[in-house]
């Protein structure tokens, strides 16, 4: 049976202690932290946030690269109510702007000086925007000069601080994480204190046991690295490694010198470890498992034949459905795992369904992914209609990808129904860089979608359509140099065509992507490369 099953955050918290209490659970940077340090860190966190004077349900933003200390704020912040709001370190200032606005987060936490970007000077830039942040808090010394008004907590916590009351209802928010879908502005999925519940759950499907670790460079701000990693290893009492940033000869150097037996990786990770001089002489042959985020099976079976990742699994999920529904079990045959995306997690229901009507479709008929069941998000955070959009009447959560179930059982996805595509498996709307394209001045008109990629899963291929007379100004360069301070690099396209017309459906006028992919395919494949 689950043992985290109805239960909150801090009490998911003293479950870990008490059971793994003098196992390692972290390391960083030559640190080590056992479970029962991690609670300590945890209370000493919330204590630090129990002086903001916040009540529970209040937002509490995360914008920090890879460190302990965005897992104990995080987990501080579910363990006494408050709801974490965690923001993706490549959001471009405008980006921030409106997530931070958006969620009403009363206190933002950051990074000081010495972080690869200025987070405290930007945050102060457009504090003015923000009337309900309320505490912006520097973990490191924010230095001289530095605004009266930033909290600094970088030094040691008041052991004297009282312990917040703890949160009661695992039904409430505890986490808002911001996924772009096929909307112009993202939105925030509400998660729950059933997250550990979940990444219990992960755990059979790859024969995990106290004695995994995991080695962890993915970003803490996604559910993959925070759901689908830190809690899904702690949960059975395992150790992650993790590391502020990916550099291959170091990542050899931890896989061999922290034992570890799984890796969560992007392909372009893959291949510039297998590129390193002196691959062969690290000692990887504890390595049996983990996560490659690919839909390439070309790619998987590298990671399974030549990393030595044998008991690698494929899974299929999204933020709003607290990571994996679906998952394959590392005992399948690998062209299982390569192929699919395996079987439903426990307690959650999964279908394909026709997206105009929610009707069941049968096996090998192509549809849109459903998922019902507890892990789903409770909606989007101050979006009604945009929640009431993505549930069936009767309760399915209509996810926006495409994909079979196969007669053996095993769901496949195939790619996204809409506008929108996957960058390292991070969703992206087209509609979003659209609009922001289309705030070019010398743009008429745009159309953006994904194209595949081995390296990323799918890529950003924008053509545009320049305002008449502009033609000679107008290049894909310029195109790329406007959106680079407006997006996050993630959703910046990598191709981008000027054209003179777009191919149109006649009678309605609406842009023929497909014919564009089509364009784009061709100019590719003759070395027509624009980005």
């Amino acid at each position: 049976m689950n043992p985290f099953r109805d239960l909150t955050f801090g009490a998911s918290l003293r479950h870990l202690a008490a059971t793994f209490g003098r196992r390692e659970a972290l390391v960083f940077k030559g640190r080590r932290w056992k479970f029962s340090d991690v609670k300590d860190e945890v209370d000493a966190a919330a204590r630090r946030l129990g002086t903001l004077g916040l009540s529970q349900g209040d937002k509490v933003a995360l914008w920090l690269p890879n460190r302990p200390e965005f897992l104990w704020y995080w987990l501080a912040a579910g363990q006494i109510g408050l709801v974490a709001v965690m923001l993706n370190t490549r959001l471009k200032r405008e980006e921030a702007t409106y997530q931070l606005g958006q969620s009403d987060s009363r206190a933002v936490i950051l990074p000081g000086p010495g972080a690869f970007r200025d987070f405290l000077g930007e945050v102060m830039a457009i504090r003015a925007d923000l009337p309900k942040l309320r505490h912006v808090v520097a973990l490191d010394p924010p230095g001289p000069g530095a605004a009266a008004h930033i909290l600094d907590w970088s030094g040691a916590t008041d052991p004297s601080l009282p312990l917040p009351e703890e949160a009661r209802d695992p039904e409430a928010p505890v986490l808002i994480a911001y996924s772009s879908g096929t909307t112009a502005l993202p939105k925030g999925a509400m998660l729950t204190h059933c997250l550990f519940r979940k990444a219990w759950d992960h755990g059979p499907r790859f024969g995990q046991t106290e004695d995994d670790r995991l080695f962890l460079c993915v970003p803490l701000f996604g559910i993959l690295s925070t759901v689908n990693g830190v809690l899904t290893f702690w949960s059975r009492g395992s150790a992650v490694v993790l590391t502020e940033r990916f550099e291959p000869r170091e990542a050899l150097q931890l896989l061999q010198e922290e034992r570890c037996t799984a890796a969560y990786l992007l392909p372009l990770m893959l291949d510039q470890m297998l590129a390193e001089p002196d691959f062969r002489k690290f000692d990887l042959s504890r390595l049996r498992t983990g996560i490659v985020v690919a839909t390439d099976p070309a790619v998987l079976r590298r990671a399974a034949s030549e990393l030595g990742m044998h008991g690698l699994i494929t899974s299929f999920g999204m933020t709003e459905t607290s990571s994996a529904v679906t998952r394959t079990f590392a005992s399948d045959p690998l062209e299982v795992r390569a192929t699919s995306h395996g079987t439903e997690l426990p307690d959650i229901e999964v279908r394909v369904a026709d997206p105009e009507t929610n009707a069941p479709l049968p096996d090998d008929t192509y549809g849109e992914l459903q998922v019902r069941g507890y892990c789903v998000m409770k909606g989007y955070y101050n979006k009604p209609e945009e929640t009431a959009r993505s549930f069936t009447p009767d309760g399915w959560f209509k996810t926006g990808d495409g994909g079979v179930r196969r007669a053996d059982g095993t769901f496949q996805f195939q790619r996204r129904l809409k506008d929108g595509y996957k960058y390292n498996g991070f969703n992206v709307s087209t509609p979003e860089v659209e609009a922001v394209l289309s705030q070019h001045p010398e743009v008429q008109a745009v159309a953006v979608f994904g194209l595949p990629d081995r390296s990323h899963g799918e890529v950003g291929t924008a053509f545009v359509i320049p305002r008449p007379g502009t033609a000679i100004r107008l290049d894909p360069s310029s195109v790329i140099e406007f959106l680079k301070p407006r997006l996050a690099s993630y959703k910046i396209p990598k191709h981008v065509f000027v054209v003179e017309e777009f191919p149109l459906t006649a009678g309605t006028g609406k842009v023929q992507k497909f014919k564009l992919r089509e364009i784009a395919e061709a100019r590719l494949a003759g070395a027509v490369d624009h980005a």
